[in-house]
């Protein structure tokens, strides 16, 4: 793909900007004043512009993206023989539904985890298999498991339900502040056309590819604020990715806060956590089983 010249950065927060058709066409207060002076490119102009004839008729649907997370393992030297079998990525499934009033719902499906941890397995030539079982997704897991996680644009608010040792929190904020750089490097993912943006967030690099033919600003991790569905989001140079596999338009999509758990702050939440692996409770460790 061609990369043109860049476009200035962009600061956005979820916001109401309103059309005379009465339907919320942006949801991004623009920051960067730059915006609308006259420097600004046509190519940008043109995007924006896509953006909000197509928003009087916003969408619902639903999204599957797949998840996959590079692994950092090293064996201890005297299992370094077995190095070679370990897994170098995690991958998962995850289904985002989303609606014209600017919600979306993302969740795991199709878990595999057995009750004390994930399993990954792997054989050698000479008879060796190697299972690798991580806790952290069971019911009464010492590491917590994220249930269901909503975005409210309009409210500029999030609300992630978590399941931690048996009981259930609900962890709600305002939609992080995204300093996104809208990029000209276009593509063409699941036959849409895509648009490249990057941003940095907490000294992490993200690139998201965006498609204007979907024009909601929503994405996984509470990423969003881009004129358009993000298909292809990479965290940290690709430790973490999102790809989407199948997109479903059009469908009745009913989205609702969870209300069920005990309510934090993030960072009470995190206190929490740490506080209960200091202690010691049981299944925060990653076990590492060889038969021959």
């Amino acid at each position: 793909m061609h990369i043109h010249r860049s476009l200035p950065s962009l600061t956005v927060r979820a916001g109401r900007i309103y059309h005379p058709c009465n339907k919320i066409i942006c949801v991004m207060r623009v920051v960067h004043p730059s915006l609308f002076r006259k420097s600004v490119s046509l190519w940008s102009l043109t995007v924006l512009t896509i953006f909000l004839v197509h928003f009087c008729a916003a969408q619902s649907g639903t999204v599957t993206y797949t998840r996959t997370i590079k692994l950092d393992i090293e064996l201890p030297p005297e299992m370094a023989r077995f190095q070679d079998m370990i897994p170098k990525a995690d991958s998962s499934l995850y289904s985002m539904d989303f609606n014209d009033a600017l919600m979306a719902s993302i969740r795991r499906v199709e878990i595999d985890d057995k009750a004390n941890g994930t399993d990954f397995g792997s054989s050698s030539a000479d008879g060796v298999t190697i299972r690798m079982r991580f806790s952290g997704l069971g019911g009464n897991s010492s590491i917590p498991n994220l249930i269901n996680s909503v975005t409210d644009i309009d409210e500029g608010l999030y609300t992630d339900h978590y399941r931690f040792l048996g009981r259930d929190f609900l962890i709600s904020g305002e939609l992080p502040l995204i300093k996104w750089k809208l990029s000209t490097e276009e593509g063409a993912f699941l036959d849409r056309r895509v648009i490249k943006a990057t941003a940095t967030v907490d000294s992490v690099s993200v690139d998201a590819w965006f498609t204007p033919e979907i024009p909601v600003p929503l994405g996984p991790e509470h990423y969003g604020g881009l004129p358009g569905l993000i298909l292809v989001l990479s965290i940290d140079d690709g430790r973490k990715m999102y790809e989407a596999n199948s997109i479903t338009l059009d469908t009745e999509v009913e989205i609702t806060t969870p209300e069920k758990g005990r309510k934090m702050t993030q960072e009470e939440f995190d206190a929490l956590v740490k506080e209960r692996v200091e202690e010691g409770v049981s299944g925060a460790a990653r076990s590492i089983i060889i038969r021959q």
